[in-house]
């Protein structure tokens, strides 16, 4: 009897109980992050308040601390700390390993812009937050012991959901919150300038007074410089999967957008670097300098990024040709007014970011679903069973083959890893005659 029975395939290979493994590996790993950032900042509430009450918020002036200045404090130095230990210990998970293909300085380099960028977003919010429970409660101040608790569930909460964030980034997630953190960094730039009438010069006006908001202001644009720096890191890996899925058509389409994204990230972090009250030529350099690439790279792209869909170009048109006008508008007949043009300029050169990383993502995507769709499926296979009866009943040998098709089809992890059940055999009772031979066609019955 010879028989071939292919067993199938389970449903969770070894590879992918790992990875969900290695999920709540991070998870453990935040909460763990968590807790100790908490542990610490209540000691240090404990030594900074002193045993005296404080408010939840106040200005900050160096001795006179109040929860949101110990929560900020707390966040910045902790939330760094755990940031970029998360950001570290992810890089083997699924979507994370080219990260190991980087060179040690530029993945080093990368760590810390990312665990910087998000602890600055987690700073400003936690400051957004206590500021507008402040106003909740207005002249209220806290005993030091619930001061304490208060900066240590704060701390602690940051740092959990820091370590949670850099640990599943992507280029998607990295642009939104590119987006929320200038979107946030300059609308708090703006509500506490100490110039109420700023609008009526420029936005470049909020980091010329050399006060707190003009430092938050400056450090905001420095920052949203090195994150556009390192986002062209994700976006040339992006592309050049696209590349290699004959999607974009040319090779040199990776290194030609990072190189521009990386000077878009040097003329905007130059904006933040020399304000106007330090030199104007160099300033309106370098805000000059941001357009023009910014419309190079529009110009370019449906020649560089041929491949990507029609209306992502037609998007890109748009954008270009209201940036094209607004541009005619302020040097024109001067009817735009400066603060609204360079408002029009940033919104839709994020804008337009946002709308290219999800174009590479959907691509990639369906590049993955197609990939996936075009490998073939194996159909279960049959076993066939070949049973040979020889007779000698008149000198010649008869073969009967019987062919017996047995479905091999069982599906589930749970089918596969359970033993198959054994047929059930009825023994035959001992009187029952043999079975006749069967009679031979050449055998005419006739003897000589």
């Amino acid at each position: 009897m010879m028989s071939a029975v292919r067993r199938p395939a389970r449903a969770a290979s070894a590879s992918t109980r790992r990875e969900a493994q290695r999920g709540i590996y991070v998870e453990v790993e935040a909460l763990i992050a968590g807790l100790a950032a908490a542990l610490i900042a209540v000691v240090f509430a404990v030594i900074a308040f002193g045993g005296m009450s404080v408010p939840i918020w106040t200005d900050w002036e160096w001795g006179h601390w109040s929860i949101g200045m110990v929560s900020v404090s707390a966040v910045v130095v902790l939330g760094t700390v755990a940031a970029g230990i998360g950001y570290w210990r992810s890089r083997r998970l699924r979507g994370q390993e080219w990260r190991l293909e980087l060179p040690s300085w530029k993945f080093m380099l990368d760590a810390v812009v990312v665990a910087i960028v998000h602890t600055a977003l987690g700073a400003l919010a936690t400051a957004v937050l206590l500021f507008v429970v402040q106003l909740a409660f207005r002249r209220l101040t806290i005993d030091p012991v619930s001061a304490s608790i208060g900066c240590a569930v704060v701390t602690g909460l940051a740092a959990y959901m820091l370590y949670l964030a850099v640990s599943r980034l992507n280029t998607v997630s990295l642009s939104q919150r590119m987006f929320l953190f200038v979107g946030v960094g300059l609308l708090t730039a703006m509500a506490t300038s100490t110039d109420p009438v700023w609008w009526r010069y420029q936005i470049s006006v909020l980091g010329a007074y050399g006060n707190r908001p003009s430092i938050s202001f400056n450090a905001i644009l420095i920052v949203a410089g090195i994150l556009v720096t390192t986002f062209a890191l994700y976006v040339d890996r992006d592309i050049r999967n696209l590349h290699a899925a004959r999607v974009i058509r040319y090779r040199l389409a990776a290194p030609m957008v990072s190189i521009l994204f990386i000077a878009m990230g040097v003329a905007l972090a130059g904006i933040g670097l020399v304000p106007v009250n330090v030199s104007v030529m160099a300033h309106n350099v370098f805000a000059i300098g941001l357009s023009a690439i910014f419309g190079i790279l529009m110009l370019i792209s449906p020649i560089a990024l041929r491949g990507m869909p029609l209306p992502f170009f037609l998007a890109t048109l748009g954008s270009l040709v209201l940036l094209s006008g607004a541009t005619w508008l302020f040097y024109g007949p001067g009817l735009l007014p400066l603060t609204n043009y360079e408002l029009i300029a940033f919104g839709v050169l994020f804008a337009w970011i946002t709308m290219f990383v999800r174009f590479l993502a959907a691509m990639l995507a369906t590049r993955g679903a197609d990939a996936a769709l075009a490998q073939p499926v194996r159909e279960p296979r049959a076993t066939t069973e070949t049973v040979r009866v020889d007779h000698d009943a008149s000198g010649t040998d008869v073969r009967a083959d019987v062919d017996a098709e047995v479905d091999a089809a069982a599906e589930g992890e749970a089918d596969a890893e359970s033993p198959s059940p054994q047929p059930h055999i009825m023994p035959l009772p001992g009187d029952v005659p043999p079975r006749p031979p069967l009679p031979n066609p050449h055998d005419t019955g006739l003897r000589r």
